[in-house]
């Protein structure tokens, strides 16, 4: 698959948070409870933010729903996502064909002499339903890698 790789300003984002150490496919299961949480309000695709530098079995991994306002919820913490500079590109296809899309990023990024950060995000666009599993090779998920001493323009 050809991915296309922008760099972009992506803007400040409001998020319902949970951190999770563990397999990146076992975080989702936490989804649900941010939603429950937020009473299914929610403003936004939701994201994984990953917190680790290099690809690991266990991951430290930011659960994040994106919302309009700032309120108190119990095991929950609502908070402010940064204005970043990032390297994106878009994966359409199942979970497991994701990392052809990190591989494009990485070459991407080694041939530009790019400095990265993190924590990297995978916004999920289009992905498994809360009660019907949906058809993988239809998933739509944003990979934004952002970069270290951005220039905005």
């Amino acid at each position: 698959m050809n991915y296309e790789i922008k760099i972009k300003g992506i803007e400040p984002v409001l998020a319902a948070t949970l951190r999770f150490s563990g397999r990146s496919e076992d975080a989702g299961k936490y989804f649900p409870d941010i939603y429950k949480a937020l009473k299914g309000q929610s403003s936004g695709s939701p994201f994984f933010c990953y917190y680790n530098k290099e690809f690991s079995e266990t991951a430290d991994i930011e659960l994040c729903v994106p919302v309009s306002e700032k309120k108190e919820l119990r095991g929950i913490i609502i908070k402010e996502l940064p204005r970043i500079k990032a390297v994106c590109t878009v994966h359409t296809g199942s979970y497991e064909t994701i990392k052809n899309a990190y591989q494009a990023l990485t070459k991407y990024i080694s041939e530009k002499n790019l400095e990265t950060d993190i924590p990297a995000r995978e916004v999920y666009i289009k992905g498994p339903g809360m009660f019907f599993k949906g058809n993988p090779d239809k998933y739509i998920t944003e990979i934004i890698i952002p970069l270290k001493n951005p220039h905005f323009d």
